[in-house]
């Protein structure tokens, strides 16, 4: 006799908005089992099914190894009882309000899928041409939802009720759009509109088609897409790229491309190996891949850089831009000015910001999260993220450490939030440089709509940078002060070391060796830190090793004119005068007030007045891009850094260039006494090409800080040794230490999942918190 019973099965991890319960359906289906499946408000699935042990087994096992491509599947609980014999057959049943925490979450925006843009282009398609065509395993999710559960009723797509059709193929298990929550189409979805400069609606039959027709005479056209608003323009079309430049009054920034295919792409850049993976992926992030020479579009994309940042189409709206376009590529650049969140709304964009575009094309749906593009970096076979935000969020990282939640309010650049409940980081979008009381609230919003989802009712700890002035830490002190919870102040470099922890899902008492390289971090003693490492895990560290810490004349000024910089290194060696006489060639072509800044500066350094001391790498790196003559005047966060990585792209190893940095001691701290590095390239900058010197900078650096860290990890017994902060991000400098670290067999740490630089620091705070929680 067959043995009937009933199994409870609980699946837990990404599982609602990608197909899930219909695959579900269909495995049941299949095997004449009967039940039901709903999604739950913690955004995990619930199954009940009845029937013979073995399906019912079977068809668990069919859960595990033929899930939806899209699914992430942490855990299934299985519980077995009694058939009832109370169910006919299988259903999808209505979603089920939990408000238990600990299960998963929804996914994060989904390009549109192969099968859907197939249906824009086939004439005989209800869909054809329509831009907001998806489907239950592609399109927009994050920035649709208000609340979980994931159902349309509780998206901004509950504005649309869904046509005859659409409620047809919604309400079908056959169908692909089976369930899909965005599924609409023209006769029940949102409609665009193409306004021009006045706000007066533009008359035409086909506002793409009009579009692109404008595109291709060259206008700047202002695109909300699914994540906030974009200005679009001809990648090719020098004088209007330049003029988008003006508009933006970004004169420098490295602007975004699209391309429609990998065809167009090759066309103006080389694809790595593995940067043709990321680039069709799903997430469709933003990728930074080296341009073709010559090369063939404006040079005004990317001044300076031997670099471009790429993606292909990931909605509809994306691929509908191309039809008829006469180019590879389009500019698809944010459309907010600095030091404002990306903008989101037709009516703030027109009332604010329309002198940016020419026109404006708009939908009525309305977004209820902003999301930048992500930005990836391939560095040696694996991509770094820059920005972690359309793709990514709010997919957790993945610890090994359980505790009670813990909120996280990160630092001030690139920021993001983080909220580690249970076992997972769950970072928010790219929020931007915390500077003002705009992207402040966004990270609050942010925070609080996570939350929201999460389900977390109370948070244990508050955790923030340890810079005193930092908007985002008088956030934290408010927040903590109000729920009457742990405020904990995180040294910058030790949420860098812990977000390696966080990222390699290692054990928080594991400790490791860190090097910390970035631009600036709030220290211990005070000082500005920014070239550390670290010896340490997430309850703890101790500062081994530094760079020499250098005066700053000016202060901030002196990251904005590098050349400042240099002067503050190279006062250790020469005189005042001698200063004023060896650097005023310089100085004319760097300072705004040339010779007589030059002068002040000096003198702020003898007298150490306003001209505090910074250990910093990205320091260090712009005073040479200086010297060089490669970057004087920065314009955006890092830039002379990067256009010295590019100058020494094109250099060659010359075996004749011989810079060491030599290391001293001092209270048991190892010190890379990076001002005699830059003597050294002072006196060889006649004798070499300017390339092959930034080239022997770069791996001089590199050697040092590796050898450093090795050094420390045998003294401590420790086998890993991880690479962080800002600085990780360059490849020159990665390679070098990855090779010096393996060949000397120990275990390198780079990032996969957490962003290097600042906006990764959020996942290190939490897990400090969480770790001094527990002691």
């Amino acid at each position: 006799m067959i043995e009937v019973q009933q199994a409870r099965i609980r699946v837990v991890g990404v599982v609602q908005g990608i197909g899930f319960r219909p695959f579900i359906y269909s495995q049941a289906a299949k095997r004449q089992l009967t039940g039901y499946v709903l999604n739950t408000g913690n955004s995990a699935v619930n199954i009940v099914v009845e029937g013979p042990k073995a399906k019912i087994i079977e068809f668990i096992e069919a859960i595990e190894q033929e899930k939806p491509a899209l699914a992430v599947i942490d855990s299934i609980t299985t519980s077995w009882h009694a058939a009832a014999g109370a169910f006919s057959e299988f259903k999808i049943r209505v979603s089920q309000d939990e408000s238990q925490a600990g299960g998963s979450i929804i996914p994060a925006d989904i390009a549109i899928c192969e099968e859907c843009l197939n249906d824009i282009s086939n004439p005989e398609s209800r869909h054809h041409n329509y831009p907001f065509t998806c489907c239950a395993i592609c399109g927009p999710r994050y920035t649709t939802i208000v609340d979980t559960p994931y159902d349309r009723e509780r998206t901004t797509m509950n504005e649309f009720p869904r046509w005859t059709d659409c409620s047809r193929e919604y309400n079908d298990p056959h169908y692909r759009r089976y369930n899909a929550q965005t599924i609409c189409c023209p006769k029940c979805g949102p409609s665009f509109r193409l306004l021009d400069k006045k706000g007066r609606v533009v008359e035409t039959d086909d506002v793409f088609v009009r579009t692109v027709e404008l595109l291709n005479r060259g206008a700047i056209i202002a695109v909300k897409g699914l994540g906030g608003i974009h200005l679009a323009v001809r990648a090719n079309m020098e004088l209007q790229v330049r003029r988008l430049r003006r508009l933006r009054q970004k004169p420098t920034k490295p602007l975004a491309i699209m391309s429609p295919d990998m065809a167009s792409i090759r066309e103006y850049a080389v694809v790595p190996p593995g940067a043709e993976q990321l680039l069709t992926s799903w997430r469709r992030p933003v990728v930074v891949l080296p341009k073709r020479e010559p090369f063939p579009l404006a040079s005004s994309l990317a001044p300076d850089l031997d670099t471009i940042g790429v993606m292909l189409p990931y909605s509809g709206i994306n691929r509908l831009l191309f039809e008829g376009l006469d180019d590879l590529a389009l500019v698809m650049t944010s459309a907010n000015p600095s030091g404002l969140p990306t903008e989101i709304h037709a009516t703030t964009f027109q009332e604010r910001f329309m002198q940016m575009a020419d026109y404006l094309l708009t939908h009525n749906r309305t977004i209820y999260q902003r999301c930048d593009d992500s930005v990836v970096i391939p560095v040696n076979g694996h991509g770094l993220i820059v920005r972690r935000s359309r793709g990514y969020t709010p997919e957790p990282i993945e610890t090994t450490y359980p505790g009670p939640p813990v909120l996280a309010v990160g630092a001030r650049e690139k920021n993001t939030g983080a909220i580690y409940d249970g076992t997972r980081i769950f970072l928010t979008q790219h929020i931007g440089d915390i500077d003002g009381a705009d992207t402040l609230g966004f990270l609050q919003s942010s925070l609080v709509h996570l939350r929201k989802l999460l389900r977390v009712k109370a948070f244990s700890a508050i955790a923030c940078d340890l810079h005193p002035d930092f908007l985002t830490t008088r956030f934290a002190e408010e927040l903590a002060n109000s729920d009457q919870v742990s405020l904990v102040r995180v040294q910058h470099h030790h949420a860098h070391l812990a977000a390696l922890l966080a990222d390699g899902r290692l054990p928080p008492n594991e400790r490791i060796v860190a090097i910390c390289s970035d631009g600036a971090g709030y220290g211990a003693d005070q000082t500005i830190w920014g070239g550390e490492i670290l010896a340490g895990d997430a309850s703890g560290y101790e500062r081994r090793a530094h760079l020499r810490a250098h005066p700053m004349p000016g202060g901030d000024l002196a990251a904005e004119y590098p050349l400042r910089m240099l002067i503050g290194i190279l006062a250790e060696h020469y005189s005042a005068d001698e200063l004023e006489h060896q650097l005023a060639l310089l100085a004319r072509t760097q300072l705004p007030r040339k010779e007589r800044e030059l002068r002040v500066a000096v003198q702020q350094v003898a007298k150490r007045i306003n001209a505090p001391l910074t250990s910093s790498t990205g320091r260090i790196l712009d005073a040479v891009s200086a010297l060089l003559g490669v970057c004087g005047h920065r314009l955006y966060e890092g830039e002379p850094a990067i256009k010295l990585e590019a100058y020494a792209n094109k250099g060659q190893s010359n075996p004749a260039i011989k810079f060491s940095i030599p290391v001293t001691e001092d209270h048991d701290q190892l010190i890379m006494e990076t001002g005699d590095l830059l003597l050294q390239v002072w006196h060889q900058r006649h004798r070499f090409k300017g390339p092959d010197i930034a080239l022997a900078l770069h791996r001089a650096l590199g050697e040092a800080l590796a050898h450093v860290a090795i050094t420390i990890a045998r003294q401590d017994g420790i086998r890993k040794v991880g690479f962080t902060g800002g600085v990780a991000y360059n490849h020159i400098l990665t390679q070098t230490i990855r090779d010096l670290i393996q060949s000397n067999g120990l275990e390198l740490l780079l990032h996969n999942y957490v962003p290097p630089g600042d906006a990764g620091t959020s996942a290190g705070q939490a897990l400090v918190a969480r770790a001094q929680l527990a002691t």
